[in-house]
């Protein structure tokens, strides 16, 4: 049986050279001191948890739903990644909390009738259901099935 080649997209980024003892300096110089290939696959989760949401509203082709789902993965990721950073920095419990959303509730609609305030009702899942919860990783080979059925369906 022969396999379906997978055509490779090109991605053009500008190259940074940036000014010494700026933000973006300290991050090329830490980006710099990983492994290459540690580096890309930090850069390449960092973009698709950003722009994948953004890239499918812009091109098209996506429900309400699949868009919904794509931006609560994505925000699942940061939230994971920023509290892994806060565990590498040591920092204390009280400086980073998450609040995730299950990816099979939707936020409730907005209140828009005039005069009332707009209230988001979003239940949080226990302990014992985020502990289930799958590896949220939309990059290629980290992903779980179930994660991109939800993801995609």
């Amino acid at each position: 049986m022969t396999r379906a080649k997978k055509l490779r997209k090109s991605l053009s980024l500008p190259r940074f050279q940036p000014m010494e003892n700026t933000p973006l300096a300290v991050v090329a110089d830490y980006l710099n001191s990983l492994e290459v290939t540690v580096a890309k696959r930090l850069l390449e989760e960092m973009l698709v948890m950003y722009f994948l949401p953004r890239a499918q509203y812009k091109f098209g082709g996506c429900s309400q739903q699949q868009l919904t789902n794509s931006y609560l993965i994505s925000r699942r990721m940061a939230e994971s990644h920023f509290g892994i950073m806060a565990l590498e920095l040591g920092l204390e419990a009280s400086v980073y909390s998450c609040v995730s959303v299950p990816l099979n509730q939707a936020p409730a609609p907005l209140n828009d009738t005039p005069g009332d305030s707009q209230k988001l009702s979003v239940e949080t899942p226990s302990t014992v259901e985020q502990a289930e919860t799958p590896h949220s990783s939309l990059i290629a080979g980290e992903e779980s099935v179930d994660l991109m059925d939800q993801l995609f369906s």
